[in-house]
């Protein structure tokens, strides 16, 4: 039996031929930027958390916009303190109230019989000349101020500043919005049950919470300073005066609350309940307490940078509307800490979750 040799198949032409697969070599660094990247990738879907602290942004930006349309920052167009006003008197505004003690209204209610509606120290004595000019001048005192614009101006500003800024921005929305994307490095993780195979990357287990910090905190100070800004461009020129003065303040002080809303997502299974301890509890309560336990505080260091820029950039600003800030540290010793916590709390995190042990069960 005669067996017919096989004819090789013709070579591809040139044009058709591919090139040698070239393998890269593996590299912990390259693992490492990927892991990155993915982070931050992860973090473009927004979780319940999320969509809570973009719905309390958008309330308190409704809020300063009215707020703003009305006028609610001017102290001419606030109400008068009930004693201010007469008992049977309807509430009134402090420009109206400053007229109305002026001189000439007071003497135009006296001849018009209406002498009722003063009170005793109010009615003018023209028998007696120097008790009738020390009255009027004390009466005139808030009608020059409302005619002050640069009074106004820095009255509104603070005015702004405390309620606004300090006590809701600060109090709230800022450690929510970063608490609801910080503490999701982790937390997806565990909740996709990939927590144990992301441990078999050949990356160190220090390099892996470095990298998922990474990832996160260029949404962390997106959605910060972007909040701040919608809050503060709701606010009209006082707003932007704000941003203008208290924006690096806002960026430090997200990034110091990122850092250590990534530890507790990394430490802890339910991190978003703990984080809401620490912002209602004691970024509320105890950063409010005499005495030195609120040096313990981030928010304590952000404020004091804020009440710095406003009061000594510009010390016409009444600073007694701020909130009490007696014990406010300087601007640098509030530079340093609100720079060296993010470190040193990114190094703790790196030597604890290179030191725990993690399972894929929830």
């Amino acid at each position: 039996m005669t067996t017919h040799p096989t004819n090789p198949a013709p070579d591809p032409p040139s044009a058709l031929r591919l090139p040698p697969c070239k393998s890269l070599p593996p590299s912990a660094l390259r693992a490492w930027c990927v892991l990155v990247v993915q982070s931050f990738q992860r973090h473009w879907r927004v979780r319940q958390m999320g969509w809570v602290s973009a719905g309390l942004l958008a309330l308190v930006v409704v809020w300063v916009a009215v707020v703003t349309a009305r006028g609610g920052w001017d102290v001419a167009s606030q109400r008068a303190r009930r004693t201010a006003a007469t008992k049977d008197a309807p509430r009134t505004t402090n420009a109206r109230e400053a007229q109305r003690q002026s001189r000439d209204a007071r003497y135009t209610l006296l001849l018009d019989g209406k002498s009722d509606e003063l009170r005793a120290h109010e009615v003018p004595n023209p028998l007696n000349p120097t008790q009738d000019s020390l009255a009027s001048l004390i009466f005139e005192v808030p009608q020059a101020a409302m005619r002050d614009e640069a009074f106004l101006k820095s009255w509104a500003f603070m005015t702004y500043s405390r309620w606004v800024v300090m006590l809701v921005f600060m109090g709230f929305v800022l450690p929510l919005f970063t608490l609801s994307y910080a503490s999701g490095a982790f937390g997806t993780e565990r909740e996709s049950r990939s927590l144990v195979w992301l441990m078999t990357r050949p990356i160190p287990r220090s390099g892996i919470y470095l990298a998922k910090f990474l990832g996160t905190l260029p949404w962390c100070v997106a959605f910060g300073l972007g909040g701040f800004a919608a809050v503060c461009f709701a606010g009209g020129d006082v707003g932007r005066e704000a941003l203008a003065r208290f924006w690096p303040a806002a960026v430090v002080g997200t990034v110091a609350f990122a850092s250590l809303f990534h530890l507790v997502g990394a430490i802890f299974r339910r991190p978003v309940v703990v984080g809401l301890v620490y912002v209602f509890f004691f970024e509320t309560v105890v950063a409010a307490l005499p005495g030195s336990l609120k040096l313990l505080s981030l928010t304590f260091y952000a404020r004091s940078l804020m009440y710095n820029e406003a009061v000594h950039a510009e010390p016409k600003h009444p600073s007694h509307m701020l909130p009490a800030m007696t014990e406010a540290v300087s601007s640098e010793t509030a530079w340093v800490v609100l720079v060296a916590v993010p470190i040193v709390i990114t190094l703790l995190g790196m030597w604890l979750f290179s030191r725990s042990e993690y399972r894929d069960d929830v």
